[in-house]
């Protein structure tokens, strides 16, 4: 078992595990309680027994997903937030089973499902195999009662046999929670499953034609406190095509039935979204977001018609369609500058918008749309694969492709027709990071009241009212509503923007009351409420008034938008009093769409590649307080020389003191703390957000300081240690009770894993003069948790200085990659391995290997002679 392999640093990633696994031991008894004697099950148990889904399997469950993205933990975030839908999902299922007069459409509605599910399961398992051995007996029996309880929708021994598989995931997941538990209680392992991993993915080689190397201009500065979301984003995906699919095709006939399913993914397909959001990820929070306002938009008026005991319509006739097209033509445009797989995806939804109009003739559309949606799904479900296998590994392992065109050429081919300069600069991090989330709220906001607009303007016929107000109510209200959430994180922006974006919800919820008003009210007059309507519409205007002069902070854009939106109310006021010109309010809503969709261009092309189209600049600027704006930009940790002791003995003392600095090395800069404050230890991981599955080294200043630890090395070990050390070779040995002779003391349990340990010694006077003045250091690569490592002292500064308490200056660093690790733990029986090839060829270190077993060789035969 290699250093690389899995080890949980901290307390604070075992906490959202137990709660993780403790949700589903619970929801797969629940789940085995409805399968005891299915049929026989009383309504109200099981409606009980639904609830109780919801809840723990559910929200509990989503808890923990939460919090594990706080962590960093990309897996489990993911995996969590998944099971949260599948339960949560599966509680409805119950609920409808005793509450439905037609039990058998809700039987057939849970299909697709279930089948979508247990793919989902499957690629976790096989996912969850790189990290410890115990997720993916959970995710594998998940996905094999799911199998079973498919088959059990139309043969009862399905049941039974899904009933012993929940049997047998309770006891896997209780079997996890106790360990994390433990963990977490007395700081160490007490029992095995989580201290390494079937498959140690760092071992594996980089697929072939997929780009490493993203340059600082390729690559926005990503918020590396949250795990990355994009897996969770492909996998939402996959139940919703899929449910889709088997509807379009003819496998389902009832729709509404499959609405919980497709409505509790996209909730994981929203937090995707949003922690794309936070990681400062333009573009995926918009993709994310784009598909989930598409998927709600289609789902809500397919399921309206449904309930309106209307024929169920294969494509929408409403207008609002329109809209998708024009964003997802530009996610594709963007897409360019991606991997393939994220190009590809983009394409089928723009396809599959195309497919939805209702005026395009299609022969066969059913299939058409039918084939679109499960292709969708399958290419989904390979796009979360990789995603989450490349994120644990940290390096493109399974295939993806290489972008078609980089962002700077794109981005200087769209400047090249811009007709203005922009408005503000992005030259410090802040104001670029600003940018990004304003952008990606912006585009979101737009995109709601293109759809809203369009939808609104297909007309408010009684027979089709319920899908419109399906489409107004999800895209104008719900989505817009989403998009002030965001903006409540962009600093500059924040209270203006979110203003505007709320004023828009309020503004789509009194027309859908007012202009809906004969549906929603079946068979009620309200000609004497006609005062209680004008009056609300004449508030409305008020404050649409102050959205207005709001959105002079925000934006051109959302001024022109602002001020269409008060003409369009004011069309809403003519309606109540009977004095609407004909085809005047469809006309101005007309323009607000065409206008909102050229902001959702600006904003997403904003976020994505900088400002390259005119209008996103506000008239006004927001006054920002200079002081808190200086010091939030001007760092106040020591920063001394190395090339002074005296600077050595400040950056000493901080390390005695508990802190994290940065320091050089003889190769890349490193994250230090020292070993006798564990908890500095820890801290590296919040600092820097690296992954579990990486732990850190421990680094000493000479190889006397290990022999006088005594650690009962082989000849072989130590003649190879003496030839690697000092230099840019890490060895891998086992750990021992040596190591508190070392001086690790309890830093040994967040060092390393927990039976290897990585030494290092690095070939650097600077260094080993501080770790003589400390003590051993744990040390890291220091630079955010996926990112180029750090050659000057000011990539340090300029990625994490905000974070960490001293910087050791030495200006360029000696190397441009970091040391060659060397897997040491059973050289005697199989020699040597390579766990990563960095500054120091693998021909070097097999060079040393070889020199030092002739030697010893060498050193016993003589031995030998001596002796006879």
């Amino acid at each position: 078992m290699g250093w690389e392999e899995k080890e949980f640093a901290a307390v604070f990633y075992s906490e959202p595990g137990v709660l993780g696994f403790l949700a589903n031991v619970l929801s797969a008894f629940l789940a085995a309680v409805g399968n005891i004697n299915p049929g026989e099950q009383p309504a109200v148990g099981t409606v009980i027994t639904g609830l109780h889904l919801i809840v723990i399997g559910g929200f509990v469950q989503l808890v923990a997903g939460l919090l594990s993205f706080r962590k960093y933990d990309h897996l489990a975030a993911t995996a969590f937030v998944t099971f949260a839908a599948l339960w949560s999902s599966m509680g409805v299922l119950r609920i409808l089973e005793a509450t439905a007069h037609a039990p058998a459409s809700v039987v057939t509605a849970t299909l697709p499902g279930l089948v979508s599910y247990a793919c989902v399961a499957l690629v976790l398992a096989v996912t969850s195999a790189t990290t410890n051995y115990v997720m993916p007996p959970v995710a594998l029996t998940a996905a094999i009662l799911l199998s079973f309880e498919t088959v059990g929708l139309y043969l009862d021994w399905g049941k039974k046999v899904a009933f012993a598989l929940e049997l047998l995931l309770i006891l896997i997941a209780l079997y996890g929670a106790t360990a994390l538990l433990l963990k977490g209680v007395f700081q160490r392992w007490v029992i095995p499953g989580f201290g390494n991993a079937p498959f140690n993915v760092l071992l594996f080689g980089t697929k072939a034609g997929t780009s490493q190397n993203k340059t600082k201009e390729e690559e926005k500065k990503k918020n590396t406190k949250y795990a990355e979301p994009m897996g969770l984003g492909y996998l939402s995906n996959v139940p919703i095509a899929a449910i889709f699919a088997f509807h379009y095709l003819g496998f389902t006939a009832s729709y509404p039935a499959a609405t919980p399913w497709v409505g509790l993914a996209l909730v994981s397909l929203i937090i995707a979204s949003y922690y794309s959001f936070l990681r400062n990820d333009a573009f995926h929070c918009i993709m994310f977001g784009s598909q989930a306002t598409f998927w709600l938009s289609q789902a809500a008026g397919l399921a309206a018609y449904s309930l309106a005991g209307e024929k169920t319509e294969l494509r929408s006739p409403l207008i609002g369609t329109w809209a998708y097209f024009p964003t997802f033509t530009l996610l594709v445009l963007v897409s360019l500058t991606k991997d393939k797989v994220t190009l590809v995806n983009n394409v089928v939804f723009a396809l599959l918008s195309v497919a939805w109009f209702p005026v395009i003739p299609m022969a066969g559309e059913r299939y058409a749309l039918g084939a679109l949606c499960a292709a969708l799904s399958i290419l989904s479900l390979y796009s979360s694969f990789a995603n989450l296998i490349n994120s644990v590994a940290e390096k493109p392992i399974m295939w993806i492709g290489s972008k078609f065109v980089a962002m700077t050429t794109l981005r200087g081919g769209l400047k090249r027709i811009r007709c203005s300069q922009p408005t503000r600069g992005t030259d410090s991090k802040k104001d670029a990071d600003d940018m990004c989330r304003e952008g990606s709220a912006d585009a979101l906001a737009f995109l709601s009241n293109a759809v809203a607009a369009w939808a609104a303007l297909s007309g408010s016929s009684v027979d089709t009212a319920a899908v419109h107000m399906a489409w107004i109510v999800g895209a104008g209200i719900l989505v817009q509503l989403l998009s002030a959430l965001l903006s409540l994180k962009v600093k500059a922006t924040a209270k203006p923007a979110g203003m505007v974006y709320i004023a828009s919800a309020l503004m789509w919820g009194v027309w859908t009351l007012v202009r809906f008003s004969d549906y929603i009210f079946q068979g009620n007059s309200l000609d004497e409420h006609d005062g209680s309507l004008m009056v609300g519409v004449i508030v409305l205007l008020v404050i649409n008034l102050g959205s207005i002069v709001t959105s002079c902070f925000v934006s051109k854009i959302w001024l022109v938008t602002t001020v269409l939106m008060e003409v369009v109310q004011v069309c809403l006021l003519l309606f109540t009093l009977d004095k609407l010109p004909p085809h005047l309010a469809e006309a101005w809503l007309g323009v607000v769409g065409v206008v909102c969709m050229y902001g959702a261009g600006s904003a997403l092309l904003a976020a994505v590649l900088g400002e390259v189209l005119p209008g996103r600049g506000p008239i006004w600027q927001v006054k920002t307080d200079k002081a808190d704006e200086s010091s939030s930009g001007q760092l106040t940790i020591p920063t001394p020389s190395s090339r002074k002791t005296s600077g050595l003995r400040t950056i000493a003392d901080v390390l005695d003191g508990g802190g994290v600095c940065g320091i050089p090395t003889d190769t890349v800069y490193a994250l230090a703390a020292s070993c006798k404050h564990p908890d500095a230890i820890k801290r590296i991981y919040h600092i820097k957000s690296r992954p579990a599955e990486k732990p850190i080294c421990v680094c000493i200043s000479h190889l006397g300081q290990l022999e006088a630890a005594q650690p009962g090395f082989s000849p072989l070990l130590w003649d190879f240690m003496r030839r690697c050390y000092p230099g840019g070779i890490s060895c891998v040995v086992p750990k021992g009770d040596w190591l508190a002779n070392l001086g690790l003391g309890d830093a040994v349990s967040y060092i390393g894993t927990h039976d290897s340990i990585c030494i290092r010694v690095p070939d650097s006077t600077a260094t080993a003069h501080l770790v003589s003045m400390t003590g051993p250091l744990g040390i890291t690569s220091a630079n955010p948790s996926g990112e180029p490592d750090s050659t000057h002292h000011d990539m340090v500064l300029s990625s994490l200085g905000h974070n960490i308490d001293g910087m050791l200056c030495d200006g360029p660093s000696n190397e441009l990659v970091a040391s060659t690790v060397v897997n040491c733990m059973k050289i005697d029986e199989e020699g040597i391995s390579f766990f990563r090839v960095g500054c120091t060829p693998q021909e070097r270190v097999e060079q040393l290997f070889a020199e030092a077993k002739e030697a010893v060789a060498h050193a016993q035969l003589e031995a030998s002679i001596n002796s006879t």
